[in-house]
């Protein structure tokens, strides 16, 4: 009997140490995921030995490189109250890619106080019941009751934040914000720039009955990939996960049922900020450009220790709408090589909203393209090493 593609599982547990595998739990660690691949390749060397013939040796098999890639679609963890540490399993895969997990479990203040003076159109002061520590709250979100009717519509994107407690804001609003602000609970995933790497991963794939079971698994690939949904065409926004490391074991056990999780939030009816302006676009792509390697290490069955991550350089596609000079002009952003904010968020309650903030890039050289029937432009920003250059945020 033929294995069935559709009775696919992956499941992902957290290691306490390199080299020891730790088995998921194929209850409460199974993570829906989509187009998988397992990827198991051989390693070769020619055999030169002269067989006394025009005949030569097959070559010598000396190891094996495995890959699993994937995608999770981009799902707030709905619910009520911020989760619990590492109960976000996509989360298990950021931490290992070196973002931190941040989890705003109560509101700050408790109960939402005014706006402190001297407000303007892209920053506000907040009050007593927010702390006095330079960049606490960057790369978070903070809700301004005035400027908005719905719960998304009231909240805005920290892009830096002062000892005197001022906080830049990415969006541009028309006039200076009044009344009270609140930073709402939130679990946010905030890239980390430090040295330290993170313990791997160990996870379970299992194909229609057959287990493989992976050791010292390290995200060696993460794209964000949100493309924007429209009256005609659109996509799901995904998370795009690669991962490298080595085969523990192999056992026949039944795939385990995956529960449905309900419908992903599309990116539309929402924000969409680049530079101080609400853009029109068809997509937002952020590739972290990961690299890893594995230390030789001839103490290990493999001749190698666990893969580590060597290289990281984040880059960020955007696909907008083309506008005139006076309005938005990327000529001269890209010559200037200025920082300027990306931020975008979409969803509508509590526990079901997703923001993306990069609180500084710059622009690449971007051409128009007048193939279709608007002009739009596509290109990249260069994200730079900042702590939290970039946070991923639901909002509670």
């Amino acid at each position: 009997m033929g294995l069935k593609a559709n009775k696919t599982a992956l499941a992902v547990a957290q290691q306490v140490a390199v080299d020891t595998f730790v088995q998921p739990s194929t209850t409460t660690e199974v993570v829906a995921v989509s187009n998988l691949n397992l990827n198991i390749q051989g390693v070769t060397v020619a055999n030169e030995e002269y067989t006394g013939t025009i005949h030569k040796n097959g070559d010598e098999v000396i190891g094996k490189n495995v890959t699993l890639s994937f995608n999770i679609n981009l799902r707030p963890p709905g619910g009520g109250t911020v989760p619990a540490a590492n109960a976000y399993l996509p989360g298990r895969f950021l931490q290992n890619a070196k973002f931190t997990e941040n989890r705003v479990s109560t509101a700050i203040p408790a109960a939402a106080e005014a706006i402190g003076g001297g407000a303007t159109t892209t920053s506000v002061t907040l009050g007593a019941g927010a702390a006095a520590t330079a960049g606490l709250y960057k790369g978070l979100l903070v809700s301004l009751a005035a400027m908005g009717n719905t719960y998304a519509q009231r909240l805005t994107a920290i892009r830096s934040y002062t000892a005197a407690k001022v906080a830049q804001l990415i969006e541009t609003f028309g006039s200076a914000p009044t009344g009270n602000y609140q930073i709402p609970p939130q679990l946010a995933y905030q890239r980390a720039i430090d040295d330290a790497d993170p313990l791997p991963l160990s996870l379970s794939v299992w194909l229609d009955g057959l287990r493989f079971d992976l050791i010292n698994m390290r995200v060696s690939g993460l794209r964000v990939n949100v493309p924007v949904s429209t009256r005609q065409q659109g996509n799901t926004p995904v998370f795009e996960v690669t991962l490298t490391g080595t085969i523990q074991a192999t056992a026949d056990q039944a795939t385990p049922v995956i529960p449905a999780l309900g419908a992903t939030p599309k990116f539309r009816d929402g924000d969409f900020w680049v530079a101080g302006k609400a853009v029109g676009g068809s997509s937002l792509l952020i590739d972290l450009g990961l690299r890893t390697a594995a230390p030789p290490n001839p103490n290990k069955p493999d001749g190698s220790d666990a893969e580590e991550l060597v290289e990281s350089q984040t880059t960020i596609t955007l696909d907008l709408q083309k506008y005139r000079k006076a309005e938005f002009d990327t000529l001269a952003m890209a010559d200037s090589q200025a920082q300027y904010g990306v931020w975008a968020m979409y969803g509508y309650t509590a526990g079901n909203v997703v923001a993306i903030i990069t609180p500084d890039a710059r622009f690449n050289y971007r051409s128009p393209n007048i193939g279709q029937d608007h002009v739009n432009e596509t290109g990249d920003m260069f994200v730079d090493v900042f702590d939290r250059n970039l946070s991923i945020v639901f909002p509670y």
